[in-house]
């Protein structure tokens, strides 16, 4: 087990990037009256505290008294600079009072009384201040459904053939449960082989298929008997649910004691390797020294982070009045020569101050540690997303600079010489197709790479944007451009690019390509990347020779100058095909680390050439840069030399006419796109207002679009209008939750299109209930009455015709209220705003309601008022009836009505348009690529 643990530490060290500095064992079980146990505890704190800080122990509680003694003995806890992580997975907790007896005082004779008042007692309280106990989750005591299990299993451990019994039953613990996990562990397997059994019965399957079974058992969460939620791993082992136990004030305690050991935090399950640590409201860990613990001294175990530098001035002195005494002229001068180099290396040049850069956000660009993706990018390929790299914008020294990061798990990496010759010679590189290197910004986890900003993002960005029209003329300036600038970096002191793809060709704003990002390979040794799939899709451009002589396939050697010509093969096949490396595997739904794998394993794997439309003596080229072999490879003169077909058009054309033809059509582009963006906008802006008038009254929509707060306000008169439908909740339950759905939209539309008709407002519909009201928030005078009780007549009408789609011989019967009286109106609500209605007018109007009939109209007597007034109804006296909180009203029957009355008005249309109707409103979409 000890050897197992071992493994599984080591694992997670290298995962997580711990570092286990000690292992160190002692024999189990510990005996507390043992010397030579005790001795040995002692030993171990002795040969490790001086290289540690953080101890993780697993073993006895009585070792981890003793391990907290010869601590205390060397006075290691009374200043919070170590840690002790106590791991017991055997361990059930009961209360606070269980933990004490178990972790300060275990087995002791002492009486409750007297716990409190003995030294050794005080002190193991006081040290437990520096352990973080971590056990399985405590069962929950309190579920009915625990104790209802417990109080059986008890019942049948007494009963033949086991005959056991709680041999505390009759002691001061004996309130307590006495728990054994085990038995849960018994009940859980066999309940989840039941339920997988059960699970491949109703599937039809075999029962004696043990395989099935146990698949169905894999990868599943399932509820414990012990309280919680507990998951089988895709190996079949159950995952453990655990709970950290920290010391903390105690609010009631049988030991008479004011801190005990309780759980503190729980462990959640997260998408990561380790679990997350969820604490209890209000409580925290009571660290010795109010924070925790460093796993390292400040100036590291053996003061190496603290040593001074050591001056070398006698040195110098003696050396240089030694040299000037032989030959004073000579050394003069190469001492100076050579100290003018070395400073140029130590920094004075390529490293930058990070106070001098200020850091910009804008269209595209994040501050340091951001992502730069363009619009166009996002939209129209998810490969795009795969393959960006860490950007961000600023200024330096009044110059807009590009930024680019490269982050590393643990502390930044030793610049060493070698690298330092190598930026002082990347400084010295000018060319107008090379992308010009400033300097570097060093941090404690990551460098920043500053380089010179171009304006037009990268040539990855420009082929997937759709908007940008790329002709033969720019195509071939950007080959051209990229030629012109591997040939200068491969003739310079670099030799070599190593990291050539199309997100590292830049484009300058008066479109002239650069190549950028080269060098700097022992830097990126070691870098994380944002995700997985994003350092994949970066090493599809990697010649396949660099990646098979790497460890592991995902840090490729250092470049080479044949190992360039491969990547600008998958450069150029991006030129003509507009889409990314092996585009057209990733739409074969190919992974990343497919794709790579198929590039190492496959003799010969490459982007496909069906769909990219170019002369041959172009694709020949493309061939012969992806040539297996690498020395059968073309340099870059020859491939210049290939393709000078391609620039013939460049050769005869005026350079700057060129230039200004390229910038005069992308400007005409870019006016066409805004027009047709603008048009977008004033549609969107309509639907928008649209929308908002469908959700509140016209008047109410106008004050929130001016910004203005909706004042509630109080009508004097108005006439609400309920209704639901009669016998819905029987046909609710016999009906798919689709088919009532469908059918209360069918009706809901049909009221829609009548109330239309009437000076009437929609307050809300919910499930079968039906809300309308007249007289606001635009008030009509004594009309409301009359224009709701003819609005319900038609409505009456209109539901004797229709049909329950799904149950067309049921008759859907439709029961109304109407009351008329005072209310208050007013916007409920910041996120989703809702105009509501307020007052005893609205619950009577629903009373009666309620208290209706199906298919009849059931009014009030104000109403009834309210109708004689206009004249021209006919109402029939139903007579004195209980309405709940309300007592005994006299209402009526609304029967009809004559022609002369309030009548329907014709609608504007009768039918709504919808609002997201793809013919009113269709935005362009990119072509995936």
């Amino acid at each position: 087990l000890v050897d197992r643990l071992e493994n599984i530490f080591q694992e997670l060290s290298t995962a997580e990037g711990l570092h286990i500095l000690n292992i160190s064992r002692f024999e189990e079980p510990y005996r507390s009256t043992n010397f030579d146990d005790r001795q040995r505890i002692s030993e171990i704190v002795s040969e490790t505290h001086l290289k540690t800080r953080i101890y993780l122990m697993f073993g006895s509680v009585s070792a981890l008294q003793q391990m907290l003694y010869a601590m205390d003995d060397l006075e290691l806890l009374s200043n919070g600079e170590y840690v002790i992580i106590y791991l017991e997975p055997s361990y059930t907790y009961l209360n606070p009072d269980d933990a004490m007896m178990n972790y300060f005082y275990r087995a002791t004779l002492y009486t409750v009384e007297e716990f409190h008042n003995y030294p050794f007692v005080n002190r193991i309280v006081d040290l437990s201040r520096s352990v973080l106990a971590i056990i399985p989750s405590p069962v929950t005591f309190t579920d009915k459904a625990w104790q209802e299990f417990w109080e059986k299993v008890n019942q049948y451990n007494a009963q033949p053939p086991f005959n056991f019994f709680n041999p505390v039953s009759n002691s001061h613990i004996g309130k307590y449960p006495v728990v054994n996990r085990y038995a849960t562990y018994l009940y859980d397997a066999v309940m989840l082989y039941a339920t997988a059994l059960h699970e491949e019965l109703q599937a039809g399957g075999d029962p004696r298929n043990g395989s099935a079974i146990i698949g169905r058992i894999f990868n599943r969460r399932y509820q414990s008997m012990q309280g919680f939620e507990m998951q089988i791993n895709e190996h079949g082992d159950a995952e453990g649910n655990f709970t950290l136990l920290t010391r903390q004030r105690l609010v009631d305690s049988r030991f008479n004691l004011t801190y005990g050991l309780i759980p503190s935090a729980y462990f959640i399950e997260k998408n990561e390797t380790l679990p997350g640590l969820l604490f209890k409201r209000g409580l925290r860990v009571d660290w010795v020294g109010g924070k925790p613990p460093q796993d390292e001294p400040e100036c590291g175990f053996r003061g190496e982070y603290c040593v001074d530098q050591p001056s070398y001035a006698v040195e110098i002195v003696c050396g240089a009045i030694g040299i000037l005494m032989l030959i004073m002229a000579v050394v003069s001068f190469i001492y100076y020569r050579n100290r003018k180099y070395e400073q140029e290396l130590a920094g004075l040049i390529w490293k930058i101050n990070p106070k001098e850069i200020q850091f910009h956000p804008c269209t595209g660009y994040d501050n340091l540690g951001g992502s730069r993706v363009s619009l166009t990018s996002q939209e129209s390929a998810d490969f795009s997303s795969w393959i960006v790299d860490p950007h961000g914008l600023g200024v330096y020294r009044g110059s807009l600079v590009a930024i680019k990061e490269i982050r590393y798990a643990k502390r930044t990496r030793e610049i060493t010489r070698a690298t330092k010759i190598e930026m002082k010679k990347m400084r010295s590189l000018h060319h107008d197709n090379v992308n010009r290197f400033i300097g570097i910004i060093v941090q404690p986890n990551f460098i920043c790479v500053v380089r010179e900003y171009c304006a037009k993002g990268s040539l990855f960005d420009v082929l997937l944007n759709e908007n940008i029209k790329l002709e033969n003329m720019f195509i071939a300036s950007f080959v051209d451009d990229l030629l012109k600038g591997m040939i200068y970096l491969h003739d310079s002191e670099i030799r070599v690019h190593g990291n050539l793809k199309s997100t590292n060709c830049c484009i300058t704003s008066r479109w002239s390509l650069q190549v950028s990002d080269f060098g700097l390979s022992e830097l990126r040794e070691g870098q994380i990347y944002m995700s997985q799939d994003s350092q994949l899709m970066g090493l599809l451009w990697t010649a396949p020779e660099l990646l098979r002589e790497s460890v592991d396939h995902m840090q490729p050697c250092k470049g080479t100058q044949r190992g360039d010509s491969y990547s600008f093969g998958i450069v150029l096949h991006e030129v003509f095909s507009r889409n990314g490396p092996f585009d057209v595997y990733y739409e074969d739904s190919l992974s990343g680390e497919e794709i790579l794998k198929n590039i190492i394993h496959t003799p010969y794997f490459r982007p496909s050439l069906a769909l990219v439309e170019c002369e041959k003596y172009i694709s020949d080229t493309m061939i012969a840069c992806w040539d297996e072999r690498p020395e059968c490879r073309p340099d870059f003169r020859q491939i210049r030399m290939r393709l000078k077909m391609l620039f013939k058009g460049i050769m005869k054309q005026n350079i700057m006419d060129h230039m200004m033809g390229m910038m005069e059509k992308y400007q005409s582009h870019l006016e066409e796109l805004v027009e047709e963006r603008t048009e977008e906008l004033k549609e969107e802006k309509k639907r928008t207002e649209t929308l908002l008038h469908r959700m509140l009254p016209k008047v109410v929509a106008a004050q929130l679009m001016q910004g203005k707060d909706v004042v509630p306000e109080t009508y004097d008169s108005v006439t609400i209008y309920f209704s639901d439908i009669v016998g819905f909740t029987a046909l609710s339950a016999e009906s798919t939750p689709v088919q009532v759905v469908a059918f209360l939209n069918d009706l809901y539309t049909l009221f829609d299109r009548i109330i239309r008709q009437y000076d009437v407002y929609k307050v809300e519909t919910i499930g079968d209930a039906y809300m309308v009201v007249s007289g606001l928030p635009i008030r009509n005078g004594n009309q409301h009455a009359g224009e709701i009780a003819t609005m319900a007549l038609e409505l009456v009408e209109a539901v004797k015709a229709f049909q329950v789609p799904h149950k067309p011989d049921v008759a859907c019967l439709l029961r109304i209220g109407i009351h008329t009286g005072p209310c208050a109106a007013g916007v409920v609500g910041k996120t989703m705003p809702r105009y509501c209605l307020f007052g005893d007018t609205v619950n009577t109007a629903s009373r009666m309601e309620s208290n209706g009939m199906p298919l009849k109209i059931h009014c009030s007597e104000s109403t009834k008022l309210a109708l004689d007034k206009l004249g021209g109804y006919l109402l029939d006296e139903r007579g004195l009836i209980p309405l709940k909180g309300k007592g005994e009203m006299r209402t009526y029957w609304l029967l009809g009505k004559q022609e002369a009355v309030v009548s329907s008005r014709p609608s504007e249309a009768n039918v709504e348009e919808p609002l997201f109707s793809s013919s009113r409103f269709v935005r362009p979409c990119s072509k995936q690529a």
